[in-house]
Parts: structure tokens; C-alpha cells; sequence
């Protein structure tokens, strides 16, 4: 099978791919800039040399991407905290959907990987996360370009079309060359800090590779639409602490803030957040995940597809690994 994959310069597009190539198929890339393709999935071993360059949100290329191909996996997407590139990244993100997925339901392939985020479906006092629940979308302008993107992929399922849908949590792991995702810069902060903040916080951590596996076991055509959570592990703010100071080797604490005080805090850094002098992962939409985030059941894609979930500590403790070997922590 020859599969298109969107967004192959990025930590979750370049672990598919592996995964996929790994998996005995052909892969194909629609890139903006080739060159990033050999700083990303070439360093993990990937195959690169079929590519198109070009962009998700202009059809053109992306039309001449899709010819040939069987399947699609469609993992890029626009991301900013600026919420003056709110705007932008809704309208890209969306037209890259529209171009992407829709291209592929008109040319009749199958499947149709669309890679969400658990985003899509938050809500605060949400018991468990599972891959039905209606779409919500976060408060920030990422969260709601995922709901509107995933309305849109829900609403070619209805039509019929064997769209696949995943729904990662916070994706870590091992860096693909330079690309180590958005999460990582958690555990960065976290290490930098010497302890995680909060009372009842928690992250969901999904290894990429696992999430690449689960890809590459949706590459079965037949089977029509489907919607799988890979949420992965749900690690309380103690447990946290533990497993990022002993995979990094030196001391950490879990600061007794109160959860409310870092939703507060959240939204301060909406406002103050591009005066700082540092980068920084806080805004009100992430304090709102982490405080309030439910665990994920993802035994449907253990139960259908085989896939066996790393432990979290492996994970945490590979993510850092890269992290050192880069000088970031």
C-alpha cells in the first residue's frame, strides 16, 4: 500500500512513518520544506526521497500528493499559542482537512488516517476520555481548531467514508532527529522547575511510537469509519514527580498549588505571557488540561488492533534522554 503522510517533518509524522515503512509499505510525503524532512525522520531511519512539496491548505499540491496513493495519513496541522494566529490557524488547519481528507473520500481511498487530540473532546468534569464523546474543543484557539477539524472528519464518517480518527493525549518519547513535540516542553519546564505544581493535576502521556503502531494497524482497508482514544497513561502529579526525578536523576517536588490558583494563573499568562523574557508552556487552555484531566480508555485500540502500551516511566525517561543529548535540560 502507498500511503500519503501530511505532516512527516514532526515528531508524530515521522515516527508513523517509520512505523509505516516498518510495516511494509510505501511512503509518500507532502512537505512544505523538504530539507526538514532530513533533519526529522531521516535521523530515525526513514526513507524520504518521495515527497511533494507543497502546502495542506493550497489543493493543488495537495491533489498532486494524493495521486497514486491507497491511503492517507494526515497528521500535520498548525499550531500556535498566539491567539493573534487564532484566526490563521483555524482557517489552515481547516482547509488542510477539507484538502486532505476530503481529497482522499473523493478519490475513494481507504483508509483515511486523520490524527485528532483528546482536545477535541475535553471538557472540565469529564469523567473519562473515550473516542464517542461528543466534540468540544479546548478554550484556546488550538483546542478549537481540532473541534472544528474533527466536525468536519466526523461529519465525512457519517457519509460513509472509512475515515479513521485518532485521538492522542500528551504524545513523548524519543525525538525524531530535531522534533520532540509541543509535550516535551512540559517535561522541560518541569525539570527546569525541579518539581511539577499542583494538588489533583495530572498528564495523559501516549508514547509516539505506540501512537505510530496504532496507525499503522488502521491501514486496513474495508473496515469504514472507526474513532480510537490513545490517551495513554493518566499520571497523577505525585507519581509525576517521581518518575521524571528518577529518569533524570536528581530531586524532585510536587509544589501544593492549589489547582485553582494555576487556572488563575493560566489565563494571567494569556495576557502577560508574550512580555515575558523566557518561553514558557502556561496558558489558561493547559492549566485546564492538567487540572482537570481524566484518565483515557483506550482498550478499544488494545482490544481491535493489538496495540500494547509502553510503561509511562520508559517513555518519560527517553524523552528525556533526548532532551540532555540536545543541551535542553
Amino acid at each position: 500500500m502507498k500511503v500519503l503522510i501530511t505532516g512527516g517533518t514532526g515528531f508524530v509524522g515521522a515516527w508513523t512513518a517509520k512505523s509505516v515503512q516498518g510495516g511494509g509499505h510505501q511512503v509518500k510525503f507532502l512537505v512544505r520544506n523538504p530539507d526538514r524532512l532530513h533533519t526529522s525522520a531521516a535521523q530515525i531511519g526513514v526513507e524520504v526521497g518521495d515527497h511533494v512539496v507543497g502546502d495542506i491548505a493550497d489543493p493543488d499540491s495537495t491533489a498532486a500528493a494524493l495521486r497514486g496513493c491507497d491511503a492517507v495519513i494526515h497528521c500535520a496541522a498548525m499550531v500556535s499559542t498566539d491567539p493573534a494566529r487564532s484566526e490563521e490557524m483555524l482557517r489552515t488547519n481547516l482547509e488542510g482537512a477539507r484538502n486532505v481528507l476530503g481529497g482522499a473520500a473523493a478519490a475513494k481511498m481507504d483508509p483515511i488516517i486523520h490524527v485528532s487530540s483528546f482536545s477535541a473532546l475535553f471538557r472540565p468534569g469529564l469523567p473519562m476520555l473515550h473516542a464517542d464523546l461528543p466534540v468540544v474543543g479546548g478554550s484556546d484557539g488550538y483546542g478549537k481548531s481540532k473541534a472544528i477539524v474533527e466536525a468536519y472528519a466526523r461529519g465525512l464518517q457519517d457519509a460513509g467514508a472509512p475515515v479513521n480518527i485518532s485521538y492522542p493525549g500528551m504524545v513523548l518519547g524519543p525525538p525524531a532527529g530535531d522534533q520532540f513535540g509541543e509535550a516535551a516542553e512540559g517535561v522541560e519546564a518541569a525539570l527546569k522547575m525541579r518539581g511539577v505544581p499542583g494538588r489533583s493535576a495530572a498528564w495523559i502521556v501516549v508514547d509516539v511510537r505506540d501512537l505510530a503502531a496504532l496507525h499503522v494497524a488502521l491501514l486496513q482497508p474495508g473496515q469504514g469509519p472507526r474513532r480510537y482514544m490513545a490517551g495513554g497513561r493518566r499520571i497523577a502529579v505525585d507519581r509525576l514527580a517521581f518518575l521524571l526525578g528518577a529518569a533524570a536523576h536528581r530531586n524532585m517536588v510536587v509544589y501544593p498549588v492549589p489547582d485553582v490558583g494555576l487556572r488563575a494563573l493560566g489565563r494571567l499568562f494569556d495576557v502577560i505571557g508574550d512580555h515575558l523574557p523566557f518561553e514558557t508552556p502556561i496558558n489558561s487552555a493547559a492549566m485546564q488540561y492538567y487540572t482537570q484531566m481524566p484518565p483515557a480508555d483506550d482498550t478499544p485500540a488494545e482490544r481491535d488492533l493489538g496495540i500494547t502500551q509502553r510503561d509511562a516511566a520508559q517513555t518519560l525517561a527517553d524523552t528525556i534522554d533526548g532532551l540532555q543529548e540536545v543541551g535542553r535540560i
